[in-house]
């Protein structure tokens, strides 16, 4: 039996449908039950001590830092963030990366993040980047505000810029 061209419209409309509600930024709702955008990624990362979540979890003012525990860019970018820890105290800072937790907890000793009550480090596969980001350069900086986009660095940038958006 054919389908009639009724029941292929119909079923284009129906996946158009799901597609569009599937694609859409999800709302969450506020204290007063007013709809919000939360424009972070659904990316699942694991904190050090082995606790898994999901980013879009977070609330408030969130910077999240994709680096490599072995790229210079990187390491000259996360001395300038804590040279300039005092400006992101009203953020949370989340470095993510996909290498051990040996390598990681190192680089956070080495560069003096580790002390900060607001700066945490989490791991992450390299297909949850990709899902989430697409390829990018490292480090790559994303700055929220109460769930939404603010504003994104790719590859390593003058402190001064990103301090533009905090």
């Amino acid at each position: 039996m054919k389908p009639t061209k009724k029941y292929i419209r119909v079923t284009l409309i129906l996946a158009l449908c799901i597609c569009q509600l599937k694609c859409s930024p999800s709302r969450e709702k506020d204290s007063n039950g007013v709809a919000v955008q939360n424009d972070f990624p659904a990316m699942t990362v694991t904190t050090l001590d082995g606790a898994p979540f999901n980013i879009k979890e977070l609330t408030g003012k969130v910077v999240l830092i994709l680096f490599q525990t072995d790229c210079d860019h990187c390491q000259r970018e996360a001395t300038a963030i804590q040279q300039n820890i005092s400006a992101f105290q009203a953020y949370s800072l989340y470095f993510i990366t996909t290498t051990s937790n040996e390598e990681i907890e190192a680089f956070a000793n080495q560069y003096k993040l580790k002390a900060y009550s607001n700066v945490h480090f989490c791991r992450t596969s390299n297909r949850s980047i990709l899902d989430s980001f697409g390829p990018i350069d490292a480090p790559s900086v994303y700055i929220y505000s109460d769930q939404k986009f603010v504003k994104a660095f790719n590859g390593e940038t003058d402190i001064k810029e990103i301090l533009k958006y905090i």
